[in-house]
């Protein structure tokens, strides 16, 4: 049972934690996270009809009066449809990868079963969402070419990505492994995975299963 001295410090720390809080901060803190969230909903919405019907069916007139905004509002917040689809392409790309580096760390010295695990994701979600086959491929996901007028941001740029994020994963579980071999195996998973996506001739998960047997003959590790 707390005693009265208890509650007092209590009230204290609390009191402490709001000193500086100003109610201009307050409202700086509500603005920046409305806006946030408007940008998440209105990113969503895009995204809703890209897959459903292609980027060319996108309007941004559309788009805000779902969102609930004006036209102005939205071309305030984004600027033009092609800064908006960049937007989409970036959080779009974003999340893929935050995705991929979890399913690796969800298996602590396993390499097997990480780099299954994550092979499968990648095929698995790209195949099904023609924006992020694009992505990866620089091929139009879906059939849909107008995809391809999206990207600015270089496939080698994405495609390093992928290889930092694996690299520095193994890396990290197994920090003498011979830096070559460790290449080798990066490289080569993240490039059949997108040969795969490119061209799907065999599940997502005899992908990953392949996949994991690559990198255990490119990457020999003992002990």
């Amino acid at each position: 049972m707390s005693s009265n001295c208890d509650i007092r410090l209590s009230n204290v720390n609390v009191g402490a934690r709001l000193v500086g809080v100003t109610s201009i901060d307050l409202r700086a803190e509500t603005r920046a996270y409305g806006r946030a969230r408007l940008r998440d909903v209105a990113l969503d919405a895009a995204r809703e009809v890209v897959l459903g019907r292609g980027w060319a069916a996108v309007r941004m007139g559309a788009i805000a009066t779902q969102v609930g905004i004006s036209r102005q509002s939205l071309h305030a917040e984004f600027g033009t449809k092609e800064e908006l689809g960049n937007a989409l392409v970036m959080r779009e790309t974003a999340q893929f990868f935050e995705e991929v580096g979890t399913r690796l760390s969800a298996h602590p010295g396993d390499l097997a079963g990480a780099v299954s695990d994550a092979a499968e994701y990648m095929v698995t979600v790209a195949r099904a969402n023609p924006l992020l086959e694009t992505i990866l491929t620089r091929a139009a996901g879906g059939g849909d070419v107008s995809l391809l007028s999206l990207f600015t941001v270089r496939g080698e740029a994405l495609l390093e990505t992928a290889f930092t994020l694996v690299r520095d994963w193994v890396n990290g579980q197994w920090p003498a492994a011979d830096p070559s071999d460790v290449r080798l195996m990066v490289e080569s998973v993240v490039r059949l995975c997108q040969s795969h996506i490119l061209t799907p001739t065999r599940s997502p998960a005899d992908v990953g299963a392949d996949m994991a047997l690559v990198a255990c003959r490119c990457l020999p590790l003992r002990g």
